[in-house]
This record gives C-alpha cells, sequence and structure tokens, in this order.
C-alpha cells in the first residue's frame, strides 16, 4: 500500500512541510483528561495509533511542541507522550512507547477493536525533513 503524503504549513503546526504518514489512524471517541505541566483540560481522544494520538482539548492550556503530555481515559488509563503538532482545539502527540504504554494500547485494540491487527514494533516513525 502507498504512503499517504500529506501537506501541511509548518509554521501552523510545528511539523515540516511534508510528512509521511507511516500509521494507519483508527477513529475513537473517548474521554480524556488531558495534563501538560500541572495545567488540566477535560477533552476527547479521536483518534490512535501504535505510536501516536489525536486529542480534543475543550479548554486551552499552554501546550507547545516538545511538551511532555499525560492523557487519562476509563479505557486506557494514563498514556504519556510528546506534543507534535497543535491546531486548537486539536493536538497530536508521539506516545512514549513504554511496555506499559504499549500493553495500554494493545489492550485497548483488543477489548474495544477486536477486528483490528496492531503489532507494535520498533521505535516510533521520524518526521522526514527535505
Amino acid at each position: 500500500m502507498p504512503k499517504l503524503v500529506v501537506h501541511l504549513p509548518g509554521e501552523l503546526t510545528g511539523m515540516p512541510q511534508t510528512k509521511e504518514r507511516a500509521a494507519r489512524r483508527d477513529k475513537t471517541r473517548l474521554v480524556a483528561k488531558i495534563e501538560c505541566m500541572g495545567q488540566k483540560s477535560p477533552g476527547a481522544v479521536l483518534d490512535l495509533t501504535e505510536h501516536g494520538i489525536c486529542l480534543y482539548s475543550f479548554v486551552e492550556i499552554p501546550l507547545a511542541v516538545g511538551d511532555k503530555i499525560t492523557v487519562l481515559t476509563e479505557e486506557m488509563g494514563l498514556l504519556v507522550g510528546t506534543v507534535r503538532w497543535l491546531r486548537w482545539p486539536r493536538i497530536g502527540a508521539e506516545l512514549t512507547l513504554t511496555a506499559n504504554n504499549r500493553a495500554k494500547v494493545q489492550s485497548y485494540y483488543k477489548i474495544f477493536k477486536p477486528n483490528k491487527q496492531l503489532t507494535l514494533t520498533g521505535p516510533a516513525p521520524r518526521w522526514r525533513i527535505g
């Protein structure tokens, strides 16, 4: 299957001009609590991959690309990641793939998305610049 190339304005998102999507996104609608540097917001998980998460924040909290973020959901518990892009009220974060985070995401797929095959291997994909 060919890779999807997405063109995004880097000055708005903090991302490079061109990005290859390595993982397919799965739409979700999970209630979440988002926290960054002590600031909290209710929100939702909009989509999920084995390496990242797209969030919707109901309250604007101070965030920047590169900030550490935590996301708490009833279905997966506490996930930790790094903000990769911002387009309020949406936040994109790369998950820190600890064994614990991997197990939580795999468990979510096993219980709530039983028809999806998920294999978590290797490090998270990186942005291609150029």
